[in-house]
């Protein structure tokens, strides 16, 4: 996807939390255990404030729920005033300007990326809270990219953290096939990461779903048993979990 792509998904999501019913803000969301859809809410306003503090060079202490969020329906009000500030932040600076991230050095164009799926994703948990299955997916282009977003970013991080890939889990090939469009992504547990590859190897299983429900199971948003899993389906399960945020 290009900054242009990834910034226009931004503001569809963006739209999308802002259109949430106040009435449903304290349904309990159960794909982030504890949480309301306020919560989410709150936690996305203060992601938003962080990453533009990123991006302007300002320092800006990160917390899971933003503790400036207010409670009740003003919540929206007061995300869509971060959100605006969020893409103005992306919008007045150099694409290629570098900035700092947990993942080393990146430049500005990184955080349209990051923060269009970090949005798809909690769109996605707010909607679920009110909704159920009948979320809205997400943009099987955007899903897609969060697919390799994950595998580029997220695992190393963890999994790195975590000390490791344990032995009898490397090498462990998991082939993710997507219903909806021509796409298909053979995953690889390796020591330090899950990668994706390209080669013959026979998976240790396939699953089959949409783009948008292989990103959520990959985010434990969706339980395998919602998908079709043909193979190992606890070899799958170990590997995922190897990647909890």
């Amino acid at each position: 996807m290009t900054p242009d792509q990834w910034l226009e998904a931004l503001r569809t999501g963006i739209a999308a939390v802002v259109a949430t019913p106040p009435e449903h803000l304290d349904r309990e969301a159960p794909s982030c255990p504890g949480w309301t859809a306020r919560d989410v809410v709150a936690h996305l306003g203060g992601v938003h404030r962080w990453a533009v503090g990123v991006v302007t060079g300002h320092k800006i202490p990160y917390a899971d729920v933003d503790p400036e969020a207010p409670t009740g329906e003003t919540v929206i009000g007061w995300y869509a005033d971060r959100a605006d500030s969020l893409v103005a932040a992306l919008t007045s600076n150099d694409l290629d300007a570098p900035t700092k991230s947990p993942f080393g050095e990146r430049p500005v164009r990184f955080w349209y990326r990051r923060q269009a799926n970090e949005v798809a994703v909690h769109r996605w948990d707010i909607e679920h809270a009110y909704r159920g299955w009948d979320a809205a997916p997400i943009d099987e282009t955007l899903a897609a990219d969060g697919i390799s977003e994950w595998s580029e970013l997220f695992t190393p991080r963890r999994i790195g953290r975590d000390g490791g890939t344990p032995e009898d889990l490397r090498g462990a090939r998991i082939l993710l096939h997507a219903n909806d469009a021509d796409g298909s992504w053979l995953l690889r547990a390796d020591a330090d990461g899950i990668g994706i590859v390209d080669d013959d190897a026979e998976p240790d299983a396939t699953i089959t779903a949409s783009t948008s429900d292989l990103l959520l199971a990959l985010w434990h948003r969706v339980p395998l048993s919602h998908l079709t899993v043909d193979g190992d389906v606890a070899r799958v399960e170990r590997v995922l979990d190897l990647v909890r945020i």
